[in-house]
């Protein structure tokens, strides 16, 4: 009896090697056979924004910008590929929108640190000088990282950056916009944070991936809502790499 079990207990082992190595073959065999996505065919726009890096600058100069941000190895791309190289380490600068340009993708500064946030500033103060008004914004929810700035004419007039991981603001800087002046947003640089109830406190507004969204909506564009637009068509804008 034991003998017909031990069988029983082979034959199932060599089955189930079997079925495991035949469905990986057909995987493979699946990627080999996988379409490539052409770059050079416009689509429409994508959404994107969360655990992602953008400036949105107000111009339709795609090349400009590339030249400014100093980006190599440029070639034509369509959002799909765009967007995906741009959450892989490149940087894709989208097709104009409502007569805004957005550059986005971890190839960009992260501006996740005092030091960062200078990088950003600096590129923001040269793409404001050219274009007149240029904006960033860092959203991360593992780490619970919010960034937003914003620089007219050469000038950085606003920034606001949060890091929940520490429970501890990075950078505030300039006066809050009018769309924050509705908010009460949390600032441990404050006299009030040195009160041991402050963070406790059920008034204060935490910055959020949403909230950043709502930021972008009032001073450009939501990234998060392009895909529900029937205005967008079909076009290209630039891949490279920082």
């Amino acid at each position: 009896m034991k003998f017909a079990v031990f069988i029983i207990l082979i034959l199932l082992i060599k089955n189930v090697f079997y079925i495991y190595r035949r469905f990986s073959n057909l995987k493979q065999q699946a990627s080999y056979l996988a379409p490539t996505i052409d770059q050079t065919v416009p689509d429409t726009a994508i959404s994107f924004g969360y655990k992602c890096i953008w400036f949105a600058i107000k111009t339709t100069d795609k090349n400009r910008i590339a030249e400014l941000l100093k980006l190599e190895n440029l070639s034509e791309c369509n959002w799909q590929v765009g967007i995906e190289k741009a959450y892989q380490g490149d940087v894709f600068i989208s097709p104009p929108i409502d007569n805004w340009t957005f550059a986005m993708g971890w190839g960009l500064p992260h501006g996740d640190s005092i030091k960062g946030i200078g990088e950003v500033k600096n590129i923001l103060q040269t793409l404001s000088k050219e274009f007149g008004e240029a904006q960033f914004f860092s959203t991360h929810r593992v780490s619970e990282y919010h960034c937003w700035m914003k620089a007219s004419n050469g000038k950085v007039e606003r920034v606001y950056s949060y890091l929940g991981e520490s429970g501890e603001n990075i950078v505030i800087e300039g006066q809050p916009t009018e769309f924050e002046q509705k908010l009460n947003l949390v600032n441990t640089f404050s006299d009030e944070a040195k009160g041991e109830k402050y963070l406790n406190k059920e008034d204060i507004d935490w910055p959020t991936e949403q909230l950043l969204m709502q930021v972008a909506e009032n001073w450009s564009i939501d990234p998060t809502t392009l895909e529900e637009r029937k205005d967008i068509t079909p076009s290209l804008g630039l891949l490279g790499q920082g």
